[in-house]
């Protein structure tokens, strides 16, 4: 197996075809492409235009014995500290199935101490999408939503304990699923009318577990009350609309959908990050809001440049440029050299990104 070294380029040194080897970041931190990115003229050129002065580039050396490995620590340190954070949680979730108490104190330290560095993290959108499982899935939901409303709430202008507030509510959005009976919760197929009836009960039973503890704020309960409620009245638990909506609850809303529909489920696999931006762009006028929506879709879009694909007909590709948030359906260059551009090719649509078609 070939080892690799990543020495840093001037920018203008750089040619196409060479391989980034560590997550090239904009000067206000923004992710500008991925590691493994194969360059083209039209990224170095975006570089170029977003003042990158210098990269990494991944070099491979010769395979012999004396070959140093060269572990991705980051990424690494990021998975450790992650699957820590989901068993605490999984613990704290299942000590409040019996219970009945949320944890507050635990749950506010978790945030301190486990949740902020994964926020923190640089990649974090595309180290969430490599650790899905369907095992457990409510105690990775809760973990991911919370990161999410962190790296969501960062770019909206929260700091401090607005955004710790934040990440809290994102991640004891879902305490109300301890008290939905397992067999309903973890059930393989789909819900039964009387079922999917009680499990939209969880965000009254979350409400009635934090509606009384001491010093929670008041933004935090109406986020697990609301998260739910969609902007023109069709969501739960009580059908409100626009304005009554807390704007925790809407961050928390846009939040839950994308993680949910991005991960594996035991009744359905997870979409492609790219067919959720479409879902949302369809619903961001209507059930969610669109100024949130309109922040996370522009932002989270710049993960994926670069992303290695698999096309819907079988074939391997680069994400090379994504246009407008609106449009979806990035441009793309296949492994046989051909640019496609998939918002006028709509026979052809993103299967999966490619650490999940190896």
């Amino acid at each position: 197996m070939p080892h690799y070294v990543n020495k840093r380029f001037s920018i203008y040194d750089v040619i196409p075809g060479m391989e980034v080897g560590k997550v090239v970041l904009t000067e206000n931190g923004q992710v500008a492409l991925s590691e493994g990115t194969v360059l083209n003229f039209s990224l170095i050129e975006r570089l170029k235009y977003w003042g990158v002065n210098s990269l990494e580039i991944r070099e491979v050396i010769p395979d012999n014995d004396s070959a140093p490995q060269i572990p991705d620590s980051s990424q690494q340190k990021f998975y450790n500290g992650y699957n820590s954070t989901v068993n605490t949680i999984k613990r704290a979730f299942e000590n409040m199935r019996y219970f009945k108490e949320v944890p507050l104190q635990e749950m506010s330290e978790l945030v301190e101490k486990s949740v902020n560095p994964l926020v923190e993290a640089v990649g974090v959108i595309n180290h969430l999408h490599l650790v899905r499982r369907q095992d457990d899935y409510t105690f990775h939901h809760s973990v991911n939503v919370a990161v999410i409303c962190g790296v969501l709430g960062k770019w909206l202008g929260y700091n401090g304990v607005e955004l710790k507030d934040l990440i809290l509510a994102g991640l004891i959005h879902d305490v109300g699923k301890t008290q939905i009976p397992l067999e309903i919760l973890n059930k393989p197929g789909r819900l039964t009318d009387e079922e999917m009836d009680l499990m939209r009960q969880h965000t009254t039973f979350g409400y009635n577990m934090v509606k009384d503890l001491n010093n929670l704020p008041l933004h935090i309960i109406y986020a697990v009350l609301q998260h739910h409620e969609r902007m023109d009245g069709s969501g739960y638990p009580f059908k409100v609309r626009g304005n009554k909506i807390h704007p925790y609850a809407r961050i928390v809303a846009v939040a839950d959908i994308y993680d949910a529909m991005t991960s594996d489920r035991v009744y359905h696999d997870k979409s492609t990050p790219f067919t959720v931006v479409e879902m949302l762009v369809g619903e961001m006028f209507h059930k969610l809001d669109p100024s949130i929506c309109t922040v996370f879709l522009n932002n989270v879009r710049d993960y994926f440049a670069g992303s290695r694909v698999r096309l819907s007909d079988g074939r391997e590709a680069e994400v090379v440029y994504l246009g407008q948030f609106s449009a979806a359906r990035p441009i793309v260059r296949t492994d046989d050299g051909e640019f496609i551009d998939l918002e006028k090719r709509k026979d052809i649509s993103i299967a999966s990104l490619g650490e999940e078609s190896a």
